[in-house]
């Protein structure tokens, strides 16, 4: 049925915590497991059919693994569950969304009456970003500039100016804007970690360039070089770009542009679900504003890297598993390096993966490759770099490990806490 949506959603979207976890699962057992030849489906709440992902529909510029990689990514994101055929299939549905309408009048007006109402209540806080931002870094208030709309169509989004106007036109010329690139406003990191920059693009949905969900828009020059390299990168423009969806929401900003495609190109041939996208609004607007307040705190209280935070929350259930069968607790870890158990007897370079345990007793598995020693401790315990072994490890890394994502797994959510500690309590 299409438009079943667990009942949890709608009593416990709002993130139990200020952190952003993880999402949607992938019903995987081990990393072998990943790594075999397997056809992968999907089921689609929508339908009883199962949809085939294998890499020969691919062309030749991706190589298998990496087909397998975009596979489980998108698959697990685009209202569907993935996992190797055979599989066990989760306990909660998924709700559907999708970026074909029936009735492209309605959808219109549906749009239209979505974004008018948002905007009139972000209307407040709209005026004090404006208000901010005068005071802060002057005019322009405004980020103006071309994107690729529908069928090719070039038209102005609009965001809050986050970035200095002179150094961005240079460094973002023929590329997205790299990390810790620092050419940021006053306000401007806080508005781009919070989404707060995209406010205005309301406005681009009440005219009509884009809906309020879709496959977010793109600069002329930005598309032509991933259309060179990913397959049917195109499709994305047979429809409107959106504010939201699932592949901004679910996936970190770091994602595989080849997993993002993926999930956008079958979203593209997806029709809308009315109840999915509002689900999938109100839910993202939810996770804003505790980003929001998350971030807030960071800058008040001085503490570390949300990323490096969550990374290290994690530890207490995290091990390193090497491909000889070798398991070792992980007691501290961030972006490069982590610190193990048992060390001493590590002969690098080491191949294996990082299991993490997510509240719910899910677990995730990232290939990686142990590659040098940085330092040794008398008790056994040893700080090693690593770095994952293909995109969709990067992913799993990025969206559970870190938590780089916007929307948290479901295993966050305030409803599925209170049920882990009512059962605790009842167990005592």
């Amino acid at each position: 049925m299409r438009h079943r949506l667990h009942f949890a959603f709608w009593l416990g979207f709002f993130p139990g915590s200020l952190s952003f976890p993880r999402i949607f699962p992938m019903n995987f057992s081990t990393q072998k497991e990943l790594e075999k030849p397997h056809t992968y489906r999907t089921l689609d709440d929508s339908s009883p059919r199962f949809t085939d992902f294998q890499s020969s529909h691919y062309r030749t510029e991706l190589s298998s693994q990496s087909a397998r990689d975009t596979g489980y990514a998108s698959g697990a994101v685009a209202g569907a569950e993935a996992w190797p055929s055979g599989g066990r299939r989760a306990i909660w549905p998924r709700f559907s969304v999708g970026f074909q309408p029936r009735s492209r009048f309605v959808y219109r007006a549906y749009n239209f009456a979505i974004a008018m109402t948002l905007f009139l209540m972000v209307l407040p806080l709209f005026l004090v970003i404006t208000a901010l931002l005068a005071l802060t870094q002057g005019a322009p208030i405004f980020y103006r500039g071309p994107r690729i709309g529908e069928n090719g169509e070039l038209f102005d989004v609009f965001k809050f100016r986050s970035l200095d106007s002179n150094k961005a036109a240079m460094i973002t010329k023929d590329k997205v804007l790299p990390k810790g690139s620092g050419i940021e406003t006053p306000m401007g990191l806080f508005l781009r970690e919070t989404r707060l920059d995209e406010i205005p693009q309301l406005l681009n949905v009440i005219k009509g360039d884009m809906n309020m969900c879709g496959p977010r828009p793109v600069r002329p020059e930005i598309a032509a070089q991933y259309a060179a390299t990913i397959p049917d990168y195109e499709r994305r423009f047979r429809v409107k770009p959106g504010m939201i969806g699932p592949a901004q929401a679910f996936m970190s900003h770091g994602t595989s542009k080849a997993i993002r495609s993926r999930l956008n190109n079958k979203l593209c041939r997806t029709e809308v679900s009315y109840f999915g996208e509002i689900s999938l609004v109100f839910i993202v607007g939810a996770c804003v504003v505790a980003r929001t307040v998350s971030r807030i705190g960071t800058t008040v209280f001085g503490r570390r890297s949300e990323r490096i935070e969550a990374a290290r929350a994690r530890v207490y259930d995290m091990r390193f598993v090497s491909d000889d069968g070798q398991s070792r607790a992980v007691f501290w870890v961030d972006e490069d390096q982590l610190i193990l158990d048992q060390g001493n007897a590590l002969n690098v370079p080491l191949l294996g993966r990082l299991t993490m345990l997510l509240p719910d007793g899910q677990t995730r598995n990232a290939a990686v490759e142990l590659s040098t020693v940085q330092a040794t401790a008398p008790n056994g315990r040893v700080q090693v770099s690593y770095k994952p072994k293909s995109e969709y490890a990067e992913h799993i890394l990025s969206r559970y490990l870190f938590q780089a994502v916007v929307v948290p797994h479901r295993s966050e959510f305030l409803s599925a806490k209170l049920r882990r500690a009512l059962t605790r309590s009842t167990a005592a």
